[in-house]
């Protein structure tokens, strides 16, 4: 079964379009030498037999694999169809002519009309390159984006079997007599008409012409459409990219009945038919298949015309049109900002139409895909040209909250601050930390520059440090800093600091805003043993001057960065003190890094495990069981860096623990005991047990001077103001979502707060 027509007269395939074919070169154990006789070895295997829940035998290996993870690794390039019902892989007609004559040059054919920059690397190669310069000019010429030469070398092994490029001992690859006469025969892409190139000028970049019926559709789109959209993409295999949705699209060029379509899904992608059937619906949804028949569906005259004009704009066009808040969040990427700032902003203009982190993410990264946007560590920016795509695009009308205003917790209603809760609900029902955390940090950081109501950025600072656990005191006023957080680090040590915060309009400290030795000066007064400076960035005479007097300087990103990691990863206080310590940022990302690790090590271990223990294959030849060795094997092709030895036992020896449960031993290998779910479940029951004590994440009283150990001094904490009822300020703390202990001394802080929301204070 084969798509593609043939060409003559030399009977290679005509190439897919470039956005239709796959940017993942099939990868075959072996060398140069060997990588050809393997592929035939599993080729004629399948032709012999093709159910896929089998073991094979690679004829060079030395273990033995399944036939299933060896199809993983080929991938789509045109010789295998999968089938679903029941689980099996044939031959494409290509695949037979290559098993009939054994050419090699039909079979890189193959590869390059369902492979992208496979003939094209061979065009590049000329005279000479490295694996780097090849990597450049895949990058350079075809937008492909590699982070490592992994696909570069799997394309150069390729062209190396077929005979096509010499390799020198230098390191260079030469295209060879065989090879320009094979690449006469090529079908190749013209890089100057693909849709990554865009001038340089720094004239505004110039849009691809919209085809009509998507035109016609966006002159069309009024505010009614606009807020019907769906929030929720929908599983698609693939992900949500260009050119899966482009691959999708022409597999219903002119229509294809839904058997075929599920059995095309499961072949170039993998998944399973239900996941198959799942992507269907989520095309009709999009609009980019229609039913045509009883059982028969077809691209829609947009989805074929985005198809047709080969531009990956038009598909983000008429996603524009189906998918809430798309173009929307690209006019909210004007201004560099994090994804939980983006969150928070989009929240304030479209009230009725609220994203989740996870729906932003996943529409930035259709952005980053396409060049309309651009991330810049952990910020992400909108580029020229998704500038000038959104001034044509039509939006939803704004309507934007008051200044500095978050929106309300989950269930409150319209989202206001202070209003009232329905009859019966549950007032300390609190937010869930990681959205409650992103809320916060984008506050931080748009109060930062707010320099017409430098009290707000004072709120949002105290609210920040209260968020990563630690005890809040207010002050502000004359003579006085504006915040002291005490971080609890032992039984015996506290560590006091004092934080001055310091807003600017243009978003820069100069040495004008800040007056060090009042800053000296007020940490003495609060008794601190040291000093942060936060504010949204310092310039170079702050930085010296800091660095003199001791000063920790932290900017208003790096403050909102931690509050947001803090609400994946919770840290304790004694890890939280190298945030606003001189000289210890360095430690505060080692720690962040090394939490964030074990997270993923966590989260990898157990799916892996789940997944093994619902394998029939596994089932079969382990009962689902895995050691560290294969929990390695399998998590390293999802990983960046593979997880250590190390890594894989701790999280394992956690899992094993009785209160966690979820996996158990058997001899030197573990098999989960249910699913990731119920390990979730049971952390959460443990969380809410905890918790119930009624010792929140505020610190502890303050230690009993007699009991103090020797050499141990303390700088004595303020007195508690008078004036109000331990456990009228207990109630408040509750009805707030704040947990308090039951019983001993409250935090100086949080009377304070109880104080000036109840008018008996000033300020």
């Amino acid at each position: 079964m084969s798509s593609l027509r043939q060409a003559e007269p030399d009977g290679y395939p005509v190439p897919l379009p470039w956005l239709a074919r796959a940017s993942s070169a099939p990868h075959v154990p072996g060398g140069p030498a060997e990588i050809i006789g393997n592929l035939t070895a599993l080729l004629r295997d399948i032709a012999a037999d093709p159910t896929v829940d089998r073991p094979f035998g690679w004829p060079t290996g030395d273990r033995p694999t399944t036939l299933r993870k060896a199809l993983h690794l080929l991938g789509t390039c045109g010789l295998l169809v999968r089938q679903s019902r029941p689980a099996r892989v044939t031959l494409t007609e290509e695949a037979e002519r290559f098993l009939a004559a054994g050419d090699p040059l039909h079979l890189l054919s193959v590869l390059h009309a369902h492979v992208r920059f496979m003939g094209e690397a061979l065009a590049a190669v000329g005279d000479g390159l490295s694996h780097d310069e090849l990597n450049g000019a895949a990058l350079r010429d075809y937008g492909l984006k590699w982070d490592s030469l992994d696909q570069v070398r799997r394309r150069v092994y390729w062209l190396r079997a077929a005979g096509v490029v010499d390799y020198w001992s230098n390191g260079r690859i030469l295209l060879n007599e065989r090879g320009r006469r094979f690449l006469e025969r090529l079908e190749l892409a013209d890089a100057e008409q693909l849709p990554h190139r865009r001038p340089s000028s720094p004239q505004p970049p110039e849009l691809p012409p919209t085809p009509a019926p998507l035109a016609s559709g966006l002159e069309e789109a009024g505010q009614d459409a606009l807020r019907s959209r769906k929030r929720l993409v929908g599983y698609i295999a693939g992900g949500v990219r260009v050119d899966a949705l482009a691959r999708l699209v022409n597999a219903a060029v002119p229509s294809i009945d839904r058997g075929d379509f599920l059995d095309f899904c499961v072949g170039e992608f993998g998944v399973r038919e239900s996941s198959a059937d799942q992507t269907l619906g989520t095309l009709k949804a999009l609009g980019l298949v229609g039913q045509v028949g009883t059982d028969a569906f077809a691209a829609t005259d947009l989805a074929a015309s985005c198809l047709a004009s080969g531009e990956p704009l038009d598909f983000v066009r008429l996603l524009h049109l189906r998918v809430a808040l798309l173009g929307e969040t690209l006019d909210a990427l004007a201004d560099e900002t994090d994804t939980g700032t983006l969150v928070h902003v989009l929240a304030e203009r479209y009230p009725d139409a609220r994203l989740t982190r996870d729906d932003v993410t996943r529409r930035v990264a259709l952005f980053l895909e396409t060049g309309l946007a651009e991330r810049i560590g952990q910020i992400v920016r909108r580029t020229e040209l998704g500038a000038a795509l959104v001034r044509t695009l039509p939006l939803l009308a704004r309507e934007d909250m008051g200044p500095g205003a978050l929106p309300g917790p989950r269930g409150q209603a319209d989202g206001v601050a202070g209003s009232p809760s329905p009859a019966g609900a549950d007032r300390t029902v609190r937010p869930d930390p990681a959205e409650r955390a992103a809320e916060v940090a984008a506050e931080v950081v748009r109060a930062a520059t707010d320099s017409a109501d430098y009290e707000r950025f004072e709120r949002a600072v105290a609210a920040a440090f209260r968020t990563l656990g630690v005890e809040v005191e207010e002050h502000s006023g004359p003579k006085k800093t504006d915040v002291v957080v005490e971080l609890w680090q032992s039984p015996v040590s506290r560590l006091r600091v004092a934080v001055e915060a310091k807003t600017d309009g243009a978003g820069l400290v100069t040495d004008d805003d800040v007056r060090f030795v009042r800053l000296r000066q007020h940490r003495e007064r609060h008794r601190a043993r040291s000093t942060v400076l936060v504010g949204p960035r310092f310039d170079a005479r702050v930085e010296e001057e800091a660095a003199k007097d001791g000063v920790a300087l932290l900017t208003a990103r790096e403050l909102a960065d931690a509050v947001v990691r803090h609400g994946r990863t919770p840290l304790a206080p004694r890890e939280i003190a190298a945030l606003v310590s001189v000289g210890e940022r360095p430690a505060w990302e080692r720690t962040c890094e090394r939490a964030e690790r074990r997270q993923e090590a966590l989260v990898h271990v157990l799916d892996t495990l789940w997944k093994s223990g619902n394998d029939p294959v596994d089932i079969e030849y382990s009962a689902g069981a895995l050691g560290v060795r294969d929990i390695w094997r399998e998590t390293k092709a999802v990983l960046e860096t593979p997880l250590d030895p190390a890594e894989i036992e701790e999280a394992l020896a956690f899992l094993g623990t009785p209160l966690v449960g979820g996996v158990v031993r058997q001899g030197a290998d573990h098999v989960v005991t249910g699913p990731p779910a119920l390990v979730a479940a049971r952390l959460r029951a443990l969380a809410s047990a905890i918790e119930s004590t009624g010792r929140g994440p505020t610190a502890p009283a303050a230690v009993d001077p007699a009991r103090r150990l020797p050499g141990k001094e303390e700088p004595p904490a303020a007195e508690t103001p008078g004036g109000v009822t331990p456990s009228a300020v207990r109630a408040w703390a509750a009805a707030q979502g704040r947990a308090v202990s039951a019983r001993g001394r409250l935090p100086v802080g949080l009377v304070r707060e109880y104080q000036r929301a109840h008018g008996l204070v000033d300020g």
